[in-house]
């Protein structure tokens, strides 16, 4: 077989009810030299038979039937069995555009310099309405100061050439939840990344959404990203080579604040749960807002929103 211009990589778990739609989004590419590479983590549902079906429909899928062993694990195993230069991401909830992969690959044959091409995206809601739409920097000196601040990059958007992925060893498990963001912040300090003006994808807000849940280990698998960041800016060591989690002890040995640890918390927990509620995800909400109530030190003004928000969530038209 002749080795395709891109792999798109799609790791999945228990994701029958979108799936369907996410492959049927990337099998009808106007770009159409590609392979996708589904890495099945386990999935216990309706997923391997909807795979095996799709697998002896189209040649150009291969599917991949892992151990559950998480996303990180999934990602990797993807990244190694890919045969093209060019990787593309695909979560298996989400819908892509249908010129997704020609918009990047035009952008990859012009920059191809480049170790990262992402794009914007359109966040939807259960029922397929439009939420917003978010469009991130394009050019590399953007992407990589707004990347010091914070994540501003959908992983299901982006294009990796799969080289410069591997020589920094690809995913790190220490990092599960923002195993996208170290990648990035990795990236960004040997090679340029960019982003496409076009809208890629369909990012779709549900109630089994991971952005959703462990929010605690985001944020701190987050600062971990940056602060193993600020180290090896400064010439030292990684500090998260070797490291198997991170947690708050581990921040705090890296030299991150308790004060930054609280402040980002509870800044997560609150936009969460804004989000959740936009979403009419009242469980999620609460989730978010018992974390918020938790955090130490919490202005009169925070609790009494976290309050009215807790409220909200009862209300009819919220899902209990």
């Amino acid at each position: 077989m002749s080795r395709p211009a891109v792999t798109v990589l799609m790791p999945v778990r228990d994701g029958a009810r979108h799936l369907p739609e996410a492959l049927g989004s990337i099998l009808c590419q106007t770009w159409r030299d590609f392979e996708c590479v589904v890495c099945d983590d386990g999935s216990v549902d309706a997923t391997p038979e909807i795979l095996a079906r799709a697998e002896a429909a189209d040649a150009r899928l291969r599917v991949l039937r892992l151990p559950r062993s998480g996303i990180v694990a999934a990602l990797n195993a993807g990244l190694a069995a890919a045969r093209a230069d060019w990787v593309a991401r695909m979560d298996a909830d989400d819908i892509a555009a249908p010129d997704r992969l020609e918009h990047q690959m035009a952008a990859a044959a012009r920059h191809p310099e480049s170790a990262a091409i992402g794009g914007a995206w359109r966040v939807v809601g259960a029922d397929g309405r439009v939420r917003r739409h978010i469009a991130p920097p394009t050019e590399p000196d953007a992407i990589a100061e707004a990347l010091l601040r914070h994540n501003p990059l959908a992983h299901p958007t982006m294009l990796l050439r799969r080289d410069a992925v591997l020589a920094l060893g690809g995913y790190r498990a220490a990092f599960h939840s923002a195993e996208d963001y170290d990648l990035w912040l990795r990236l960004a300090e040997r090679h340029p990344i960019r982003c496409v003006p076009e809208t890629l994808i369909d990012y779709r807000e549900h109630a089994g959404q991971t952005a959703w849940r462990e929010i605690a280990h985001r944020v701190h698998a987050e600062l971990g990203a940056r602060a193993a960041a600020r180290a090896r800016r400064a010439g030292l060591p990684d500090p998260a080579d070797g490291a198997e989690a991170i947690g708050a002890v581990w921040l705090r040995a890296a030299g991150v604040s308790e004060a930054e640890i609280v402040a980002t918390m509870t800044s997560r927990a609150l936009g969460t749960a804004k989000d959740a509620l936009a979403a009419g995800q009242g469980p999620a909400a609460r989730a978010a807002l018992r974390l918020l109530r938790a955090q130490p030190g919490l202005r009169p003004r925070t609790r009494v929103h976290a309050a009215l928000l807790w409220l909200c969530s009862l209300m009819p038209g919220q899902r209990q």
